[in-house]
């Protein structure tokens, strides 16, 4: 028994290589960024509201004093079980906790100042710390936030507070962004330890993120491609906008003013749809059948731009929303166009690529930005490393999908390509064969062509022939009748038989003339391929008597009728038939020796009829009996008598046209006779 072939297996498994590939480098990128978070270490912090208890005081004019909050009783505040998340608002907010005992396997150390408060997110506008070194002591007071210098706080981008130990501290927190407080308490230890997991896995995104961009900007500055344009400028605002959410600004630029990175979050923040917008429009939705889709993804990246003026006229809380919502529902269009698409078209590799990426956005988007606006609590990972980790995968499976789509068609260009290359060989070897065709249809061309002018000449003699016989053909009937009509005017006898004679000969004359005329006419309508013969029944006898007066006219014969055996009608074309016996007899009376003419009809066979002239000399000579049948031929005598060379052409042509024939022959009495035959 044959064993089924592995070849389809082995060609799936093929085809699974690069999605299962995609995947496990999406998983491991994300395992690096999220691995403080997902693989904690042995050192941990106490979160605020989760394990320390905190308690909020709202400043909605923002005009309360430290004295003032100080001396609120707690019965003021309200609890918090967990981080701090009212999204974009004017209020100002203020946090109070107390550092709990250590005991002995508390993860805060008993050493003195050894303990620190973490505040993330980074982009806070301001966060002040209000704490005692003791009961009745003076309140100390430090300030972070991105509108802090960076001289009047610790030098890292994460908001950094020392605290005392077993003291309570009060939090005056007041920003623009939306207002997201998620605090730790940490001992030095644990702290430094956390923040080399953060800074290490943040350089990985950060790098990954910069290596996309450069790559894209590489490929786009090679290729010239507008979608590869697109996803280098969504790649770097992404980039640019998480290095600024993520208060890196500050870092790399010290010295820079202290609104700087204040006023870049905000910018980001209002001009990052732009870049999606243009990036997804210009993948999926320009120039396609989506066009409302197209309007609305352009819509969705203008309308923050138009938000710009809220940040010098102070209203950007109330307009920031629009910049953080409008990603989500770009990515939202976009998810809806790509998962049309794939259920419209096949399930190729770019179609589900670009349904992967915007589906995952879009959940992930809407969780994000409830977050932001402060519908949702906030994630156990930071809101901004979610969001960014959530661009990169899909600027990552993006570029993939695109990538693929290049691939694709740079192997469908590649076997177009040889199968052009094959189509050239056939067409160069069809080429060839018809130069080679070409070429003999020229060659027979030409000579079809010289055979042409060779005809041509001939037919030019032949005219030049004919004219030169008509001339002499008509001139002798004309001479006659002009002869016989000048005798009678100058000599004008009263001798009966004078006269008719000269009737005679002027008849005859007259006769001989229509003759040729017929011929002429008639010779043009036989060369005709649609002529065709006008039959009907004919009576026999007036075709023969018509025929035979040109023997009556001459003086030199006289004729001889047997048509004992002819029927008494006849079907056939009387016009056609009358032309071609009178052509045998006056063809007779031209060469023949004076005497008999003879004229006979019978019928040889049933459906055909024999009309028979034959004179009495001089013959035909030898190999002249086919010859004198052409156009043209002319039959001689041996006195130099010359024809008219149409006459016996005719004859035939009008009896083959009734399905009959003329042929030539010697007579019994020496002569020559011709035999016109005439199918029924």
């Amino acid at each position: 028994m044959k064993m089924p072939s592995s070849l389809p297996l082995r060609a799936a498994l093929r085809r699974l290589l690069l999605p299962a590939w995609l995947v496990l480098s999406l998983v491991l990128v994300a395992c690096a960024i999220l691995s403080p978070n997902l693989f904690p270490g042995p050192a941990r912090g106490l979160h605020l509201g989760a394990e320390i208890p905190l308690q909020m005081l709202v400043d909605p004019r923002g005009t309360l004093t430290l004295a003032d909050v100080a001396a609120q009783p707690d019965s003021a505040f309200t609890p918090l079980s967990a981080p701090l998340s009212e999204g974009y608002t004017h209020n100002v907010y203020w946090l109070k906790a107390t550092v709990p005992a250590t005991e002995e396997g508390d993860a805060i150390p008993t050493s003195g100042h050894s303990l620190w408060l973490s505040i993330l997110p980074s982009y806070l506008d301001q966060v002040t710390l209000y704490q005692q070194d003791g009961p009745g002591t003076a309140w100390r007071e430090l300030r972070s936030g991105d509108t802090v210098p960076m001289a009047q706080r610790i030098r890292v981008r994460q908001l950094m507070f020392p605290l005392q130990e077993r003291q309570p501290f009060l939090l005056r927190v007041q920003t623009t962004s939306p207002m997201q407080v998620d605090a730790t308490v940490w001992r030095s230890t644990g702290l430094l330890a956390h923040l080399s997991a953060i800074e290490w896995a943040s350089g990985v995104h950060q790098g990954i993120n910069l290596m996309l961009v450069l790559l894209l900007i590489g490929a786009a500055l090679a290729l010239r491609m507008r979608s590869l344009w697109a996803l280098a400028t969504g790649a770097a605002a992404a980039l640019a906008h998480g290095a600024l959410d993520r208060g890196y600004l500050q870092v790399w630029l010290p010295d820079a003013p202290p609104l700087w990175g204040d006023l870049a979050v905000k910018l980001g923040t209002l001009m990052l749809p732009a870049a999606f917008s243009w990036q997804f429009r210009t993948l999926l939705t320009q120039g396609t059948r989506w066009r409302r889709v197209d309007r609305a993804l352009l819509a969705l990246g203008v309308a923050p731009l138009l938000c710009l003026p809220s940040i010098p006229l102070g209203r950007y809380e109330d307009w920031a929303w629009i910049g953080v919502m409008a990603p989500w529902a770009i990515s939202a269009l976009f998810a809806v166009v790509a998962w049309s698409n794939l259920l419209r078209e096949r399930a190729t590799t770019v179609n589900v690529l670009m349904v992967v990426p915007t589906t995952l956005y879009g959940l992930v988007g809407v969780y994000v930005t409830a977050a932001y606006v402060g519908l949702a609590d906030l994630p156990a990972i930071e809101t901004s490393v979610l969001w960014q980790l959530n661009t990169l995968l899909v600027n990552l499976i993006v570029t993939v999908a695109v990538g693929a789509g290049l691939f694709q068609t740079f192997r469908g260009a590649m076997d177009r390509q040889a199968h052009l290359v094959e189509r050239l060989e056939k067409s160069e070897q069809a080429l060839e064969e018809r130069v080679r065709q070409r070429t003999a249809e020229l060659l027979h061309a030409q000579n079809a062509l010289q055979a042409a002018l060779h005809s041509e000449r001939a037919m030019r003699e032949e005219q030049r022939q004919f004219f030169n016989m008509i001339n002499h053909e008509f001139r002798t009937p004309l001479a006659i009748v002009d002869s016989a009509a000048t005798e009678q005017q100058t000599f004008p006898s009263p001798d009966l038989p004078t006269q008719r004679e000269r009737a005679s000969q002027i008849r005859r004359a007259c006769r001989r003339l229509m003759t040729l005329v017929d011929n002429c006419l008639v010779s043009d309508r036989l060369e005709a391929q649609a002529f065709q013969p006008q039959l009907h029944s004919a009576p026999l006898a007036e075709l023969i008597e018509d025929a035979s007066e040109l023997v009556h006219w001459s003086s030199r014969h006289h004729l001889r009728l047997d048509t004992g055996e002819a029927p008494p009608q006849w079907a056939c074309d009387p016009t056609l038939v009358r032309i071609a016996l009178s052509n045998l007899v006056d063809n007779a009376v031209k060469y023949a020796k004076s005497g008999e003419i003879a004229i006979t009809a019978r019928r040889p066979a049933p459906g055909v009829l024999a009309l028979t002239v034959s004179d009495e000399g001089p013959g035909l000579p030898p190999g002249a009996v086919e010859r004198i049948f052409e156009c043209y031929e002319r039959g001689e005598r041996t006195d130099q008598t010359r024809g008219f060379g149409l006459g016996l052409w005719v004859a035939r042509r009008i009896a083959r046209l009734h399905g009959g024939d003329v042929q030539a022959g010697a007579s019994a009495r020496g002569g020559t006779s011709f035999t016109l035959t005439l199918a029924a």
